[in-house]
C-alpha cells in the first residue's frame, strides 16, 4: 500500500492531536505551564544563566579556581531546583511522556520495516 507524503503527514497530525488527549500528555503540559510560571524556579534559572556566563568569562581569563567555585555554585542552584516538588513531578511526567513517544516511534519503525520485508 502506497501513501503520499502529504497523506502520511496528515495522519501524523491526527496522531499528534489524539495524543494531546491522553491524560499523561495533558498532565505533562499542565506541569510544564506551572513550572514556567513558578517564580522560584525562574529565579534559580536566571541565576544559573548569569553564573554560567561568569564561569565562561573566568575560563577565558584563565581563573581556574574562581571558575570551579562558580561551577560549584551552579551545581548548588541546580540541586535546589531539582529538590522542588514541582520539578520532581515534572521530571516524572517527562519520563512517562518520553516513554509514550518512544513506544509510538518504535511501533511505527517496526511497522514500516515489517511492511518492507513483506513486500520483498
Amino acid at each position: 500500500m502506497n501513501y503520499s507524503t502529504e497523506e502520511i503527514l496528515k495522519q501524523a497530525e491526527a496522531l499528534a492531536e489524539d495524543m494531546r488527549g491522553l491524560d499523561e500528555i495533558a498532565h505533562f503540559h499542565q506541569l510544564e505551564a506551572k513550572l514556567n510560571e513558578n517564580k522560584k524556579v525562574q529565579t534559580y534559572i536566571n541565576q544559573i544563566k548569569m553564573k554560567q556566563k561568569q564561569a565562561v568569562n573566568l575560563q577565558a581569563y584563565g581563573k581556574r579556581e574562581a571558575q570551579l567555585q562558580m561551577e560549584q555554585e551552579i551545581d548548588e542552584l541546580q540541586a535546589k531546583i531539582d529538590s522542588l516538588p514541582i520539578v520532581q513531578d515534572f521530571k516524572e511526567s517527562q519520563v512517562i511522556t518520553n516513554h509514550i513517544l518512544q513506544s509510538i516511534s518504535q511501533n511505527i519503525q517496526h511497522t514500516v520495516f515489517q511492511e518492507e520485508e513483506t513486500e520483498k
